[in-house]
């Protein structure tokens, strides 16, 4: 277990990413010390990487989780709930609120077009988790905080009307993705070559790609191309979308390897 000081020392490299990590350990203390749960805001995928180590280094691990409404959610929360609450109850009492736009049938709007009529409330990214578009509309995940004033204010998405209800999150919906199955063979199974065949990328910009962060493994920012993937790994693509590797088959007469992968369009 170390120090406040000795994990900012050890991960902090920016004035950003210790503000970041001097709250979250601040959450965690404030939880341990006066025994009542604690919460981050929305965290992007490198910031829950950063604040896992951070957590594990604090030795905070037992009484920790990253939430976000729904399992396999991108963007959530770190909660941090006592010794008389498990995790299933402190999931339950994660200060997170469903909001559901709702449009006409006719319009077509995308994550962006909610996501930037969301911003231009003036309201700061951290406050809203992620948005999960269907059909009918999309669901928004937002901290309970900004719930009222978000139902107040959100009426237009992409120069759309739109109608806001809140829901509990058990209803929650989810996003309507596309699932393309393929195959195809690699020269080995590191990231680069990976991610090169899954989302048609030549290889040099999946390397440049990996190299400036926009890359994750198992939703963890992976920084070296060379890294070896395993079956049941998932790969996101900062802008692209997210991919399972299903398995490794045999080899061709060249000793490329082949692949099943599923991904989400």
């Amino acid at each position: 277990m170390k120090t406040k000081h000795e994990i900012l020392t050890a991960l902090a490299h920016s004035g950003e990413e210790k503000i970041l990590l001097a709250s979250l350990l601040d959450k965690e203390q404030t939880c341990e010390t006066r025994g009542y749960a604690t919460s981050t805001r929305f965290l992007s995928m490198s910031e829950r990487a950063l604040c896992t180590e951070a957590v594990h280094q604090a030795g905070a691990t037992g009484h920790a989780l990253f939430w976000g409404g729904y399992e396999d959610a991108e963007r959530g929360i770190y909660l941090f709930y006592p010794d008389y609450m498990d995790e299933e109850s402190a999931r339950l009492s994660a200060p997170l609120a469903l909001l559901r736009a709702h449009k006409s049938r006719s319009d077509t709007l995308t994550h962006r077009d909610y996501l930037g009529a969301l911003m231009g409330l003036q309201i700061d990214r951290s406050v809203v988790g992620d948005i999960l578009v269907h059909d009918e509309g999309a669901d928004i995940i937002v901290l309970e905080d900004v719930a009222e004033f978000i139902l107040m204010n959100f009426g237009k998405a992409g120069r759309k009307n739109l109608s806001l209800t809140r829901e509990e999150l058990s209803d929650l919906r989810q996003a309507v993705t596309e699932e393309k199955r393929g195959t195809g063979s690699v020269a080995s199974p590191r990231l680069d070559s990976i991610a090169s065949l899954i989302f048609g990328l030549p290889r040099k910009d999946a390397q440049a790609r990996i190299e400036k962060g926009l890359v994750f493994v198992n939703n963890a920012p992976c920084l070296k191309p060379e890294r070896q993937i395993a079956e049941g790994d998932r790969i996101t693509v900062r802008g692209l979308g997210r991919a399972r590797v299903e398995s490794f088959g045999g080899t061709s007469r060249k000793g490329r390897i082949f692949l099943d992968f599923v991904r989400n369009m």
